[in-house]
């Protein structure tokens, strides 16, 4: 991803980082353990003015479908008026910065769709980048279908881990049977790997305890 570029307009993801800019580490650290997550920065001395800015940042560049080196240089004006530095490679940082943070903002969002499509699309299939890249746990997972209300979602929906690339497929019984998927036993064994750790839960659950809040206050 040393040249990533968000090609696609994703409104939902967007307007989760917009809200997420408006809550402190603390809050949103809150939510997360709420959802099942052991809460954490990429940076623990990053202060919640600093994070705020950085999500800004990744936010207009999905808004504008800009690529990484677009938020790097957003990234090196941030951190130098903060008065932040990385101990390692800043560039490596920020790459990281970007990654998490766009894809968690576009699990958020698709989160949201999927419970919005719940009774037209019941059924959620879990995808990796099915390359050799993918990590052996998360290749496991490959192919799982199951319901939207199923448990495994509040633990394993994906990111499930730093860098993972895995995604998900919202289908119906016609998808299913069209495209020759499998429904998963409930007692599979890849059902009981868990997720790296630190990313046991469902960030899509704190994306929309955050909008809910939000929108309550506002």
């Amino acid at each position: 991803m040393a040249d990533a570029t968000i090609a696609v307009r994703f409104q939902e993801a967007i307007d989760f980082l917009r809200l997420r800019t408006g809550v402190t580490q603390e809050e949103w650290d809150a939510l997360l353990r709420e959802a099942g997550f052991a809460a954490g920065r990429l940076a623990e001395d990053q202060s919640d003015a600093m994070v705020a800015d950085l999500l800004a940042a990744v936010a207009d560049t999905m808004e504008e479908g800009g690529a990484l080196a677009d938020f790097r240089e957003r990234y090196d004006r941030i951190v130098a008026e903060h008065g932040w530095s990385f101990d390692g490679d800043p560039g490596w940082h920020s790459e990281l910065v970007f990654r998490v943070n766009a894809g968690i903002a576009q699990a958020v969002g698709r989160w949201q769709q999927i419970q919005r499509l719940e009774r037209q699309r019941p059924f959620i299939r879990y995808v990796t980048a099915d390359d050799h890249r993918v990590r052996p746990t998360h290749a496991a997972w490959h192919g799982v279908v199951l319901p939207v209300d199923h448990p495994f979602w509040r633990t394993h929906y994906p990111p499930n881990g730093f860098n993972c690339r895995c995604t998900v497929q919202s289908l119906n019984e016609r998808d299913i049977d069209r495209y020759g998927f499998e429904r998963t036993d409930p007692g599979h064994p890849a059902l009981d790997i868990p997720p790296d750790p630190g990313w046991f839960g469902n960030v899509g659950v704190a994306g929309l305890a955050l909008a809910l809040e939000r929108g309550t206050r506002e």
